[in-house]
């Protein structure tokens, strides 16, 4: 019934497991991803200090996308995050 296409609906949206050093805690429950995956994820995106993450996404794909950047005043481009559910400045 509705519920199920709404559930659909979401789980193919981009979700945001971390923003900048934070982990949205509410969001990896959702994604079934552990703080051990999500920290393998990271030093796969050869991530070397919390503080270069500006964000990670699950996305809809089922993909894990690591951004980051190494200099920290570094601003991510706010249109690259659009429709990831979880961002907002």
């Amino acid at each position: 019934g509705n519920s199920a296409t709404m559930r659909k609906l979401v789980d193919n949206e981009p979700l945001l497991l971390m923003k900048n050093t934070k982990i949205i805690e509410k969001n990896l429950v959702r994604a079934k991803v552990t703080h051990s995956d999500l920290r393998a994820k990271l030093r796969e995106a050869n991530v070397t200090q919390m503080n270069q993450v500006q964000a990670v996404v699950m996305e809809s794909t089922g993909d894990i996308a690591v951004l980051h950047h190494d200099d920290p005043n570094h601003e991510l481009d706010d249109v690259l995050l659009e429709g990831v559910q979880g961002w907002n400045k």
